[in-house]
């Protein structure tokens, strides 16, 4: 396993679309100067994922820069690869991780106008093609929907300095795909029991490809409530629930907590358009099993016991459309100051 990405180390990102480039520039730039490790952007319907970290690049210092998504439907395996070259030059060998994923369906099929099919055999595909662009002065892959001959990129391999690729996984067949081909996977709703879960699979899946199982990271997205004393912030937290318990995908993380029956409830209302119904049926104990919404010391414990069971967070907002600016610093520096809560009970020091 990569240690960069073990011990009491946080990453961060949220929905690039809702700062402009001037506040998320700002944004990132807080979280290098309160010492999170990574920024690691998604792309959806807002920003550009790849100028987003292009821009980062020249404006921050130190602060590994990477993705957490990026579909790999929408760009080739070359371009992916040749996109993480760049970021990789531009920021001085900071870019990573490089999480790649299936995308969310609403985005893939209503956004792109793309059918998501075979996205076990499309992973494996993409993340072929791409590890060996970065790290091979010539590559060739005969591949079900692409077939690079004898390629190189112009400026050459990253070679050992290239970024591990972590796979968005949720369910099973996913998360053992990542286990058996990429360096990490990246789940969300992560709970001791999904944990226990992805454990078994990732040693299945490493081990079934003669693989150290130990060697796959496990990443999560930690959802975070921006205020747990303002019903705003908790209609906010809710909505961000509701949302996805909308999705099939993320039904069995909710089965396995014993909270499936409250999901579908959700997403029934969801389905109807009713959103605010939706959230409002968002329980409180999947707001509680789902989201960081408790007090200073449980939300300390629960980043503790992530970080003792080897997991990489990643702090995601859920901020108030009224308070977006705002309510974004606040979850950098609140988190950041429960995660030094931890540290300074830590027994190294």
């Amino acid at each position: 396993m990569d240690t960069h990405w073990t011990g009491r180390k946080l990453g961060f990102t949220c929905h690039t679309g809702d700062l402009s480039w001037d506040e998320l520039i700002a944004w990132v730039q807080e979280a290098e100067r309160l010492g999170y490790s990574a920024f690691c952007t998604t792309e959806e319907s807002g920003k550009d994922a790849f100028a987003v970290l292009a821009v980062l690049a020249r404006e921050t210092k130190t602060i590994s820069l990477g993705t957490a998504i990026v579909n790999f439907y929408s760009r080739t395996p070359t371009l992916l690869a040749m996109s993480a070259r760049s970021i990789h030059d531009l920021s001085g060998g900071r870019f990573g991780p490089f999480g790649l994923g299936a995308g969310g369906i609403g985005f893939m099929q209503r956004g792109h106008g793309i059918v998501v099919e075979k996205p076990l055999a499309r992973a494996k595909e993409t993340v072929a093609i791409v590890r060996g662009l970065l790290t091979q002065k010539k590559f060739s892959y005969d591949g079900q929907w692409f077939k690079p001959n004898d390629f190189h990129l112009r400026e050459g391999p990253i070679g050992e300095a290239a970024p591990p690729i972590w796979l968005a996984g949720l369910g099973p067949k996913m998360v053992g795909t990542a286990a058996e081909v990429a360096d990490g996977v990246i789940a969300n709703w992560l709970t001791d029991e999904s944990l226990a879960e992805y454990r078994g699979l990732i040693k299945n899946g490493a081990e079934s490809a003669g693989r150290d199982p130990s060697d796959v990271q496990i990443a999560t997205l930690l959802m975070t409530c921006v205020d747990p004393n303002d019903e705003g912030a908790i209609f906010a937290a809710r909505r961000g629930i509701a949302f996805y318990c909308a999705s099939e995908h993320y039904l069995h993380i909710a089965d396995l907590c014993g909270l499936g029956g409250d999901a579908r409830r959700v997403k029934a209302a969801w389905e109807e358009r009713d959103f605010d119904r939706a959230t409002g049926l968002v329980s409180d104990e999947l707001l509680d099993k789902f989201c960081l919404v408790g007090t200073p010391e449980k939300n300390a414990e629960r980043i503790q016991w992530l970080f003792a069971n080897g997991v990489y967070p990643i702090i995601y907002p859920l901020p108030r459309r009224e308070r977006m600016v705002e309510d974004h610093h606040s979850v950098l520096e609140q988190v950041s100051r429960w995660a030094q809560v931890m540290e300074a009970a830590s027994p190294d020091h």
